[in-house]
């Protein structure tokens, strides 16, 4: 890596790590990557000459190199620029060849289209010179007989009505004569076909009469079968109807057995699914981590603080309390190892449930709320020890945290957002929101239910038992947290009535946020709120606080926002499942005798029924034998009976009357769509001549203008059809012109004098990549070679120190520069929420100022270590600050 790169990335560090100043974050947790402090390395200048003799030979390489390959490639362009130039002036060569040669081709193509545009243009102007002449001429005849031809509008009237009379006339009398022939045409077809209609059914019915003798004779026939048939089953249904009564009987007896048999099942396997559920829900409870180990010492201390405590008391300092302090820290990290040695476990149901991810990429509402109640089930317990009310979860707490992770996320902040804290208060109406938040730099997320509980579970395992040892400052002075977690998630701080806090950790919600660009990429929010409708708050209200909490503000106490949603108590459900197995056993145990009893009957009837049923089918098969034969006679009764009578037959003689009828009728209709035809034809030229005399007499002049303008209207039509005659004519030579014009000379010569030119360029630039990519080469290879002697010169050491290890940053000499305790992560694993927002009254702010002067903005630990150590090692190696989650 260049000097300047790591410059960069010095800077870069510094500004983390004043940002992270400026927003609290302090180190509550240890990195899992913790070594030994060793002795400073000698040797300082031999260190740095090596790699300084390392980089001016590498450079000197690296300028040789670049230098070779530019000017490689300055001989090869000046190559390529020259054949690139020949080839150019070819191509310019054969454009102008081709160019003379379309250019004769283009003329003689045109001044053919020309001439044929002229002849065309000739051949118009003869004939519309003609025509202009003839009307003219025409013209000038109707001028001269103008008297004659001019009318007056009266004339035009009677004309029009003596004409219109005139038509309604001929069409009356074509159609009488039309009506006439028609009735002519039929009343003849009636008269030709009425005596041989007559003869033809006279010879039906005789040819009937005959058959309907054969065929009554063929009917008795088969209806004396068929009458025997129906007597052998009759004979043959009185006994199965006697057999289907014995089985009605014995399959009744049956149906009830079996529906005995089947309840049975039913009530015995819906008791067993029952009790494997309630096993599989107690072997998940058993094997999940659903409670955290607390050392009796642990809860004596709360108890202890909570009683000697001061009403606004926020900490546990080991100024104040130098017992409880030491004890509480003791007992802290007992706690630890024990939870680390018990470890998390996560239940199968949970490892195969994933989680949700609103669109603004924190938990879906429903995860809130496992997330939420997980963490009360494991606080609850310790909280109830001391002596404190237990965690409880409404709507308005699960919507709050919701609210303050959404915030959050979008801020890309993982510690205290005030602006989140604003926003939620402004839009709930709240004097403060409690916020302990457990931060992470594995650039991980989670995918299930297990991988966010594991987190919750961590988080508190963090938070609850910060007490222990940070480790030491830099003096070697030992250095200790004032618990400010502890107190948020056990409540203590609300502990004394008499306590005028305008917050309460009485309702939670959790948050979980996960942001790969910032330090802390996983964050957990133990968001608190107070519960208004709480004694404390209502008794601080009528002594005169002005608390927004339980008043009609407050909207966290409205309606359904106040639901509570349940807390379980695992130790609890384990006894309600244990109770519930044994109670699930015995009657599964009695099901499976009472189905064995009832299995037994169930078969003797069964055996009774299977004989009455094969007697049944025996005489079924006989009466089906006896059905099937009737049924057969009753189908194919009509077939029978044409088979022994035969078909009708049918005489010459109706033939040949039939045959007469038809020649008659085809006759009559011919004779029809003739004079139909005939009316039509006559019809359709009366209205065309009427039409015609209409327009006629309409057409007529006036006055001798309007007959002037009328012969020069005949005139302009022949101009203006002229004129369209003479520009198609101009339009089409001009479009055949432009597209001999536009015509492209294909010359295969230009484009491979093309292709060449493109190689050329192809196959330099391909050169100027293969030097690019070898000096690439070379840097990477240097670089590597570097910090291959870098890291053998400079080595972390690693040291563990009266049973604590330590993280040991060194400079580029090799000399030791700090020794960072293993309790004092660069990277912050949890902080602690701020005094300011605790106590939001001017009165007790200048109080906690007053006790908290020496602490860092935005936490309640004292410790100025983590600035000093954000500093120290943004200064020394430029280096990303984010440190490892311990694993517990």
């Amino acid at each position: 890596m260049s000097m300047k790169k790591s410059s960069h990335k010095i800077l870069k560090s510094v500004a983390l790590a004043g940002a992270l100043t400026a927003t609290g974050a302090v180190a509550t947790t240890a990195h899992a990557d913790t070594a030994k402090a060793s002795a400073p390395v000698q040797g300082v200048a031999s260190t740095d000459q090596q790699l300084t003799n390392l980089k001016s030979q590498q450079t000197a390489n690296e300028s040789a190199v670049a230098s070779s390959n530019a000017a490689t490639m300055s001989a090869a362009t000046t190559s390529a620029s020259s054949q690139i130039a020949d080839l150019n002036n070819k191509i310019k060569e054969r454009q102008a060849s081709d160019a003379a040669v379309q250019q004769a081709s283009q003329a003689s193509a045109i001044a053919q289209v020309n001439q044929v545009a002229t002849s065309a243009t000739n051949a118009e102007n003869a004939s519309y010179s003609q025509a202009v002449a003839s009307q003219t001429a025409a013209n000038n005849v109707a001028l001269k007989s103008a008297q004659a031809i001019i009318v007056t509008e009266q004339q035009k009237v009677q004309q029009t009505a003596q004409e219109n009379a005139d038509y309604q006339n001929q069409t009356d009398n074509l159609s009488s004569e039309h009506n006439s022939n028609l009735s002519k045409i039929n009343t003849d077809y009636q008269n030709q076909t009425d005596l041989i209609s007559q003869k033809l059914t006279e010879a039906k019915k005789a040819d009937q009469d005959h058959y309907n003798q054969k065929v009554a004779n063929a009917t008795k026939q088969v209806d004396d079968q068929i009458d025997d048939a129906n007597n052998t089953i009759n004979q043959a249904q009185k006994m199965v109807n006697d057999d289907q009564s014995d089985v009605n009987n014995k399959q009744n007896a049956d149906k009830t057995a079996q529906s005995d048999v089947q309840n049975k099942q039913s009530t015995l396997n819906n008791d067993q699914n029952t009790l494997k559920q309630v096993q599989q829900e107690f072997d998940d409870l058993k094997e999940t981590t659903d409670h955290i180990i607390v050392p009796q010492d642990y809860i004596d201390v709360w108890k202890e603080y909570i009683s000697v405590k001061k009403a606004n008391d926020c900490l546990l300092t080991k100024e104040e309390f130098p017992e409880l302090h030491a004890k509480n820290s003791k007992a802290c990290t007992e706690a630890k190892k024990l939870n680390k040695n018990a470890g998390f476990h996560a239940s199968t149901l949970d490892e195969n449930t994933p989680i949700t991810l609103t669109p603004k990429g924190t938990l879906s509402r429903e995860d809130t709320i496992k997330a939420t109640q997980y963490a009360a089930e494991l606080i609850n317990p310790v909280r109830v020890a001391i002596g404190m009310e237990p965690y409880r979860i409404t709507n308005a707490s699960i919507d709050v945290a919701m609210q303050v992770g959404q915030v959050n996320k979008a801020d890309n902040n993982w510690g205290h957002d005030m602006n989140a804290h604003q926003k939620a208060k402004d839009k709930w109406q709240l004097d403060t929101i409690g916020e302990s938040v457990f931060g992470s730099s594995q650039k991980t997320s989670y995918k299930t239910l297990a991988d966010l509980k594991h987190g919750v579970y961590s988080a508190v395992i963090c938070l609850l038992f910060e007490g222990n040892s940070t480790g030491k400052d830099k003096n070697g002075k030992e250095t200790f947290s004032d618990s400010g977690h502890t107190t948020d998630l056990l409540n203590v701080r609300y502990a004394k009535p008499e306590c005028a806090l305008a917050g309460g950790d009485d309702l939670l919600g959790i948050s979980y946020e996960n942001n790969p660009n910032i330090g802390c990429s996983t964050a957990i929010r133990f968001i608190s709120i107070a519960d208004g409708k709480s004694s404390r708050i209502q008794e601080m209200i009528k002594k005169g606080y002005p608390y927004k909490a339980g008043t009609l503000v407050d909207k966290s106490v409205q309606g359904s926002n106040y639901d509570q949603i349940a807390v379980s108590n695992p130790n609890e459900n384990a006894k309600k499942l244990q109770d519930q197995i044994s109670q699930l056993q015995a009657k599964v145990d009695g099901d499976i005798q009472s189905l064995t009893t009832s299995k037994s009957k169930a078969s003797e009837i069964a055996n009774a029924l299977k004989s009455a049923q094969d007697k049944l089918s025996n005489d079924q098969k006989a009466l089906t034998q006896a059905q099937d034969k009737l049924n057969n006679l009753k189908t194919n009764r009509d077939k029978m009976i044409h088979n022994i009578a035969g078909d009708p037959t049918q005489s010459k003689d109706i033939k040949n009357f039939q045959a007469q009828l038809n020649q008659i009728k085809s006759a009559h209709d011919d004779a029809v769509k003739t004079e139909n035809d005939r009316y039509e034809t006559k019809l359709n030229d009366l209205k065309k001549n009427h039409e015609a005399k209409l327009v006629e007499i309409a057409a007529q002049p006036t006055n001798l203008a309007e007959l002037q303008s009328q012969l020069q209207a005949k005139l302009d039509t022949l101009k203006a059809n002229h004129d369209a005659k003479l520009k198609q004519i101009t339009d089409d030579a001009n479009a055949k012109i432009e597209a001999i014009r536009n015509q492209k000379v294909d010359d295969s010569e230009i484009d491979k004098l093309q292709a060449q030119i493109d190689q050329i360029k192809s196959d330099l630039a391909k050169k100027q990549q293969e030097l690019d990519s070898q000096y690439e080469v070379l840097k990477i290879k240097n670089q590597a070679e570097y910090n291959a002697l870098a890291n053998k010169l400079n080595p972390s050491t690693k040291a563990v120190t009266n049973g604590s290890t330590q993280q040991v940053f060194t400079s580029r000499s090799g000399k030791v520069a700090y020794v960072v305790p293993s309790h004092q992560s660069i990277a912050t694993s949890g902080v602690v929420k701020t005094v300011s927002e605790q106590n939001n009254s001017d009165s007790l702010s200048k109080e906690f100022q007053s006790q908290n002067n020496n602490r860092l903005p935005q936490t309640g630990n004292r410790s100025s270590l983590a600035m000093v150590l954000l500093g120290a090692a943004a200064a020394m190696f430029g280096v990303g600050l984010a440190g490892k989650k311990k694993e517990y």
